[in-house]
């Protein structure tokens, strides 16, 4: 046994020489650190936790933290790529990276326990891609496409055959996509609640008459800039009886007739969007106070043919209202605020930006009316050129005001925009003033400067 020459003292301070058994060292120094090794194990969060508590815990965090997780032990790699933790897949941070690959080894892990993906922005995703995950992944109920130019109608056989939970389903600027997917979601996916075709500009009223043929259930539908959709669609959409919210931003060729017509048959209507769909007029307004009872929200922005007389019949029949929207309304007048402050209790926001006709003493019925006093949260008024400083002590009116937009308002000066925020100091405005030119003074250089042709002259 080899030893080792130690320096002991003995019990008179003395220096004694001797020698020791470096075993014995080597065997004291390692229950040291077993037992210290012991100590610090038991405190070891993923040997204190029971797995069914990890898997809850890691049921909350996104891909990229549970990747991280399974990296810090066997265990933990079990637990963070078990597929009960992949029912929510985001890929939009990684949208550039997405390769087949990729696809592959995602639906492998999540299976049928996937139930919401995201693959916005994902400009690399392809028809395959969307074929893969809808063999793999039978149960998902949430898919947003956003943005994936290279979806085409070629992956019509995933929403005919397979996508058979699908509720909601975004594919907005996928600008390949036409009445072929409108088809397949008809014939595969009958429990289809909310559908955003935005900017698919070749889907037709075709599309539209297969959707309302097969999906009885679509409450959500968003049709934002499908110019080819007209009133033959409209009229297909009255069959949809569960419809509550329809955006139809700038689909210009649609009529009176088209809204009257869905309107009708759609009673349980919450939210309207015709912004932009310039052959509106006081007629459809008046249908819809007639049968949109429920209507909680109306954008009609730059319709140039509503007047003070369709909104009169539209908030007798629709009090409910509670956001509206009437950017570029030029034909109101303060009669429109007067009628809006007598019947809508519930209003929360309101745009009047560019209308020309708006003054300070509709602005005062409006803010000393019951919504305007208890409810009013947001309110836009830019570029009214009429409305003046008076209209302050009107805005002052709104005890629950927090956002009031006053750009270019042009009879409004900084003295009174001061005075209101002054005296409203949690209320954000939001005004502009161009910087004041500096005076100019007898001392500066610049004012004694002459050109050489000056001079001659």
């Amino acid at each position: 046994m080899e030893l080792d020459h130690v320096t002991r003292h003995d019990s008179n301070g003395n220096i004694q020489s001797g020698q020791s058994s470096a075993g014995s060292l080597k065997r004291s120094t390692a229950n040291g650190h077993v037992k210290n090794k012991k100590s610090i194990s038991e405190n070891l969060i993923h040997l204190l936790l029971q797995d069914e508590l990890i898997l809850r815990i890691f049921s909350f965090l996104d891909i990229v933290s549970l990747c991280q997780c399974a990296k810090v032990s066997r265990k933990w790699k079990v637990l963070a790529l078990d597929g009960s933790n992949w029912s929510n897949v985001d890929l939009f941070e990684f949208q550039t990276d997405i390769t087949p690959n990729i696809v592959t080894n995602i639906t492998s892990r999540c299976g049928p326990f996937l139930r919401n993906l995201s693959l916005k922005g994902c400009k690399s995703i392809e028809d395959n891609a969307i074929m893969v995950f809808s063999s793999n992944c039978k149960n998902i109920e949430m898919l947003n496409l956003n943005g994936c130019l290279c979806i085409s109608p070629k992956c019509e056989t995933a929403f005919r055959y397979h996508f058979v939970n699908l509720r909601h389903l975004d594919v907005s600027s996928c600008t390949l996509v036409d009445d072929t997917i409108c088809f397949a979601i008809s014939a595969g996916c009958p429990n289809m609640q909310h559908l955003d075709l935005s900017w698919c500009t070749q889907i037709t009223n075709d599309g539209l008459i297969a959707l309302s043929k097969g999906c009885k259930n679509l409450k959500n539908l968003f049709l934002r800039r499908c110019r080819q959709i007209s009133d033959a669609g409209m009229f297909a959409l009255s069959e949809c009886g569960n419809l509550t919210k329809l955006s139809l931003t700038c689909c210009d060729e649609i009529t009176d007739a088209g809204i009257i017509a869905m309107c009708r048959g759609c009673r349980k209507l919450q939210s309207l969007n015709v912004s932009g769909c310039v052959q509106l007029s006081d007629g459809m307004l008046t249908e819809l106070g007639s049968y949109s009872k429920h209507l909680r929200t109306l954008e009609v922005a730059k319709l140039i043919f509503l007047s003070d007389r369709g909104f009169k019949n539209l908030v007798k029949g629709c009090s409910e209202i509670e956001r509206m929207d009437l950017e570029e309304c030029q034909s109101i007048t303060d009669n429109t605020l007067i009628h809006i402050s007598m019947h809508l209790r519930n209003l929360q926001t309101l745009t009047l930006s560019n209308c020309d006709r708006i003054s300070d003493e509709g602005l005062r019925h409006l803010c000393c009316s019951t919504a305007g006093q208890t409810q009013l949260r947001e309110m836009a008024l830019d570029n009214c050129k009429l409305l003046t400083d008076n209209s302050i002590e009107h805005i002052l009116q709104c005890k629950v005001l927090q956002k009031v937009e006053l750009y270019d308002c042009v009879q409004i000066t900084r003295v009174g925009i001061k005075n209101l925020k002054n005296r409203r100091p949690h209320l954000e405005v939001l005004a502009y003033f161009p910087p004041e030119t500096p005076p100019a003074t007898h001392n500066d250089p610049v004012q004694n400067r002459v050109c050489k042709c000056c001079a001659i002259l």
